[in-house]
């Protein structure tokens, strides 16, 4: 078959007149056997954004036709963005109500682009004049399914859709084949896509259970972000033939740890354990620190069933009460996981560090393992808290001497750049009745710096040594922030700190973050400048890590629930192997791990989407429970229309409208960042701690709504 590269070139070169695809068959000399195939290699290369079909089914340079393909990020105010499919186009392409035709979010388009003469008209009009497109074909439909909430009336029934970004809801028969009932959450088929002036129509296909049930929440989340959550019959067989005990002849072949003293630390309810450590000084004061992760590459074959589930799923996804893992259970929660007193396989990363956190060297190995003392992040901080440093328990002298080198590894990533955000997480668990037991705010402890710098020693090193060697690898990229992004945030801190910061001095701006570390504030100016940050991503381009300020950063340390992670243990196993000396086998990685790396991007964020989505769910759902109970917040957001105030006990936003503010007139200050009373003087700013109550919830749109309350 013909190689891509090939079609991408000669449908891209000056002389190529548009063909259709039999035209382009006889021209690459594909016969009639091969046409199927071709015709699907081209399909794909639509998706891909490199070619694009136009009148007479006649494939072109999507540039020459000033077309562009993408997937349609749309707004639940009723217009969208569409993100162009192919790398190195940097930016998305405006597109409003009228020119979003049939297509929903998440579908895969092809967008008609302003002709370029009204680009530079429009450029010479305003300064930011936005790239507006008119979307004229779908080739992809993301929602051929659709959760939502059945809604009956008298004259007509209707699902109004889960997902805020399909704002249109779907008109449904009245006589509805499943029984469905007003208040169900149902899985809907759409029969007929929607127009400009029409809503779409479906068929109810799933009835998942009513409205508000803890169980039917997940399910709902699932089927909305269409998460892959059982095993197929072939992944299943497959697990069957793992060898369980590791063999003799296996740990012969490996460097034995099994006497050495290694533990692991992870959250009182990690599901899965991917990593330990290990360390001890030698004569002249240097650490020699082990990191030991589990050799999933080991027991999965590439392209084997069990590997291609793995693949597609990306990523475990881990919901309220459940986790929907990426291997089977057999593996992740077995053969693979680092239990304490089990002989598990790994490969392990030593470092040795001089006495002030310096790097003298590092080694990888394929290594076996016994795991003496497993510990949670609450444990071990205990230890170290309540312990003497002379103590002689091996365990707790361990992480005396972990703490004080995590400290010193931390100090000097700092120092070389990196930046460290505040922004604590919610962690709630759910009891048996999938309620919300308890809400506990994530923090940053030492036992968590002790793992944290750890991991990233860990990654950097892998990195590094893939790097160095030349191999083919997925690294973990956080480009550049845009210089106007930065500069919006430096505008944002003046306006609501009166302080100027220098964006591009990461040292100053550390300097800071921390000098606000305590205020009420800290939190959200954090979450700004994450969101004037540009996001990490998966990429086979080797390129730095803004905010860690790392050259060469992979993720190498969680192979049980991360792709990128087993694909770039898979490329180290090959290179011991030397299998990856050829320059035509390094290419062929090159060119499949290229398109893994964009999908395991887009598999992470689907993961985080759906986490957020349903811990936002549960957490209304339990504000529902406590609607009277008087809450401190703090102002986030200032608008025309009113106040942002986020609760800090649950790290959730709700709007305060401006119409229940009835003690004076307000009116919007935007350089102050603040709402001003014209008659009392009354003062509501950016960063002011207030008392607030509940008046209304809307659950289908995640929105909740204040009213200020005097204590």
């Amino acid at each position: 078959m013909v190689d891509t590269k090939n079609i991408i070139q000669f449908t891209c070169g000056r002389k190529y007149s548009p063909m259709n695809a039999s035209d382009l068959a006889e021209h690459f000399e594909i016969d009639d056997s091969g046409f199927q195939q071709f015709c699907t290699l081209l399909k794909e290369l639509e998706l891909k954004g490199e070619i694009v079909r136009i009148k007479k089914e006649q494939y072109a340079n999507p540039k020459k036709a000033n077309l562009l393909i993408g997937v349609l990020d749309a707004n639940q105010k009723g217009f969208g963005f569409v993100v162009p499919a192919k790398e190195g186009i940097p930016d998305d392409i405006y597109v409003d109500s009228e020119g979003l035709g049939s297509a929903m979010h998440g579908d895969i388009v092809v967008v008609r682009l302003p002709s370029e003469k009204k680009r530079k008209k429009g450029r010479r009009q305003r300064k930011k004049e936005k790239n507006v497109g008119k979307i004229i074909r779908v080739l992809h439909r993301e929602n051929e399914t659709v959760v939502g909430t059945l809604k009956k009336s008298r004259h007509f029934n209707y699902v109004a859709p889960d997902n805020s970004k399909l704002p249109r809801d779907i008109y449904v028969s009245m006589d509805d084949p499943k029984g469905a009932e007003h208040g169900d959450k149902v899985i809907v088929k759409i029969d007929q896509w929607p127009t400009r002036h029409l809503h779409s129509e479906g068929t109810i296909v799933e009835i998942l259970g009513k409205d508000g049930e803890p169980a039917v929440d997940i399910k709902s989340i699932i089927h909305q972000f269409k998460l892959p959550f059982e095993f197929n019959e072939d992944t299943i067989a497959e697990t069957q033939d793992l060898q369980q005990p590791v063999s003799p002849a296996e740990i012969g072949a490996r460097l034995d740890l099994r006497d050495e003293l290694i533990i692991t630390i992870d959250p009182d309810d990690a599901k899965d354990f991917d990593d330990a450590i290990s360390l001890k000084k030698d004569k002249k004061g240097n650490w020699f620190l082990g990191v030991h992760i589990a050799d999933v590459s080991y027991y999965i074959n590439e392209d084997s069933s069990i590997d291609k589930e793995a693949r597609k799923r990306g990523t475990s996804v881990y919901l309220p009460g459940t986790v929907i893992p990426m291997l089977p259970e057999v593996l992740s929660n077995g053969i693979c996981s680092l239990k304490e007193g089990e002989e598990r396989l790994t490969k392990s990363i030593f470092f040795t560090y001089s006495d002030d956190g310096r790097l003298v060297s590092s080694e990888i190995r394929h290594s076996v393992i016994n795991v003496k003392k497993r510990l949670t992040y609450h444990i071990a901080t205990k230890i170290l808290m309540e312990s003497d440093e002379d103590d002689t328990d091996p365990v707790t002298n361990l992480l005396f001497e972990a703490s004080k080198l995590a400290k010193l590894l931390y100090k000097n990533r700092m120092e070389e750049g990196a930046l460290e955000l505040n922004l604590p997480e919610i962690n709630i668990r759910v009891g048996k009745d999938g309620k919300i037991d308890t809400i506990e705010k994530t923090t940053r402890d030492i036992s968590h710096i002790i793992i944290e710098e750890f991991m990233i020693a860990a990654n950097q090193a892998a990195a590094t040594f893939m790097h160095q060697k030349s191999l083919p690898s997925v690294c973990r990229s956080h480009p550049e922030p845009d210089e106007d992004e930065m500069h919006d945030f430096a505008e944002f801190i003046f306006n609501c700190k009166n302080k100027r910061v220098d964006p591009y001095n990461k040292k100053r701006l550390q300097a800071f973050l921390d000098e606000i570390s305590d205020h009420p504030e800290s939190y959200i100016i954090n979450l700004m400048l994450l969101r004037s940050m540009k996001k990490a991503e998966y990429s086979t381009t080797q390129t730095s890590h803004f905010a860690l300020g790392l050259e060469h950063y992979a993720h190498f340390t969680s192979p049980i629930r991360r792709y990128p992670d087993l694909i770039v243990h898979r490329l180290l196993d090959l290179f011991f192997q030397g299998q990856l000396k050829s320059k035509s086998v390094k290419a062929s990685w090159n060119e499949k791990i290229t398109g893994w790396a964009k999908h395991c991007s887009a598999t992470e964020k689907r993961a985080q989407e759906a986490e957020r989505e349903i811990i936002k769910l549960k957490l209304l759902r339990h504000m529902e429970e406590h609607a009277d109970k008087i809450m401190e917040g703090i102002i986030t957001g200032i608008q025309e229309y009113g106040l942002f105030v986020q609760i800090d006990e649950f790290q959730l936003d709700g709007l305060v409208h401006i119409r229940t503010l009835t003690d004076d007139f307000y009116e919007l200050n935007k350089k102050k960042l603040s709402l001003i009373g014209t008659r009392k003087g009354k003062v509501y700013s950016f960063g002011d701690v207030v008392n607030v109550k509940i008046t209304k919830i809307d659950l289908l749109k995640r929105e909740v709504d204040f009213v200020m309350v005097q204590k």
